[in-house]
């Protein structure tokens, strides 16, 4: 019989392993892929961008004392020591990003599997669990072929739903219920959200520097600020993905939901429309559709000389003080209504999970059944892009091998 028994072979996962091996436990690891760590390759765009150095509980979206917990037992000098002795350095980019010096996320999980090797931890791959089942202090976990393994604890580590490509399906979250766990309704996260406007082909592959403001039932909730990329069927960009749980959370309560862009956020609405008018000045015997050549991308000038209703018939020098004053709204609060975000195929990450309420926050151990732990993108944690939530990951992880560890002694 194993002392602990790991149920998902990702970033939380391969970390609650390692510790929990670490602090004496006889481990095993399962894992439904192949092989592990898969999703931890794409992450960083194959870089991993594996922390944050403002990693604290502001730079998640709920839930923020129950991370708090987590991250002051395994905070980002934790993380750091702890790949330093695997042997990866680390580099801080800019919004305090972490990656690894090598720009390679394979470095990242060859030195996790490494370390699982050199601690002799049993990995099953390609190994389904049906169900998960306690007696008499011990858990029996079956699996699709047919085995049956049997612990004194289990680390629930199974990931959300973000990525299918990847192993992501939520069979975590069946596994939970099935223990009497409640699940918060899982949604993508971390995603580019969709919309139908007319102009949305034409700005395909448009990218402005800004801040965007998510407006819900015209009450506005949210704001961020980065690169905006126009897609073929919306937006994209870190400050768009920061802001998307928050979408999908909304359009399920059938609320409306715009997002506010405002293309100039370091220029007051005074100080623009006094630019406006004296580029009027400037390019008065120019035809009104070159007014906004070198001011804004080319692209975006006519889509943005049509939502401010100007006639583009005309001359700079013709242009109406009101027309200005639209144009100006519109650079400063053009209103894009969003329909939906993208499907979990392209979700970096899930909002939603187990239920923090039934989770203790020092051990990460179930508080419904003895000796069942939680890790990772299970639990309802999700945290803003740039990697806060692989800090949480290593930091779930580690606390929950621990504390299952040290439990069995």
């Amino acid at each position: 019989m194993y002392r602990v028994l790991v149920v998902g072979g990702g970033a939380s996962g391969m970390t609650a392993a390692i510790a929990a091996a670490r602090h004496g436990a006889k481990v095993t690891l399962i894992e439904k892929m192949d092989d592990v760590g898969k999703k931890i390759l794409a992450t960083g765009n194959g870089r991993c961008n594996m922390s944050n150095i403002n990693a604290q509980e502001y730079g998640y979206n709920k839930n923020k004392s129950f991370v708090s917990s987590a991250l002051s037992q395994f905070n980002v000098e934790d993380t750091f020591t702890f790949f330093e002795e695997l042997g990866v350095m680390h580099k801080v980019e800019a919004e305090g990003r972490v990656y690894p010096y090598s720009n390679q996320a394979a470095a990242v999980l060859d030195v996790l599997k490494m370390e699982i090797e050199r601690l002799y931890i049993h990995v099953l791959p390609g190994s389904t669990v049906r169900t998960i089942k306690n007696r008499a202090d011990t858990f029996f976990t079956y699996l699709k072929d047919g085995s049956i393994l049997e612990s004194e604890k289990v680390i629930l580590a199974c990931g959300g739903m973000a990525g299918p490509q990847y192993g992501c399906n939520g069979d975590g979250y069946a596994i939970a219920e099935s223990i009497g766990h409640n699940i918060k309704t899982p949604k993508p996260a971390l995603v580019q959200v969709v919309h139908n406007e007319w102009y949305v082909k034409k700005l395909k592959g448009v990218r402005v520097k800004g801040s965007v403001s998510l407006e819900c039932n015209e009450k506005v909730i949210k704001i961020q600020s980065g690169e905006i990329q126009f897609t073929e069927d919306g937006l994209s960009g870190i400050c768009i993905f920061d802001i998307s749980g928050e979408v999908n959370n909304s359009l399920d309560l059938g609320k409306s939901c715009s997002i506010i862009i405002d293309i100039f956020s370091d220029i007051t609405d005074e100080n623009l429309i006094e630019i406006l008018k004296k580029r009027r000045e400037f390019c008065y015997n120019k035809p009104v559709d070159n007014f906004l050549i070198g001011m804004v991308n080319n692209r975006l000038a006519p889509v943005l000389l049509k939502l401010s209703d100007v006639d583009h018939h005309k001359n700079c020098s013709e242009l109406t003080n009101k027309e200005l004053y639209r144009l100006k709204n519109v650079l400063k609060k053009w209103k894009v209504p969003v329909v939906a975000t993208r499907s979990w195929k392209h979700a970096q990450v899930t909002s939603g999970g187990v239920d923090t309420r039934e989770i203790n926050p020092n051990t990460l151990e179930s508080k419904l059944t003895e000796g069942l732990y939680f890790a990772g993108e299970l639990i309802d944690v999700d945290g803003l892009c740039g990697g806060y939530n692989l800090q949480w990951a290593w930091s779930s992880g580690y606390l929950a091998g621990k504390s299952a560890a040290e439990a069995c002694f």
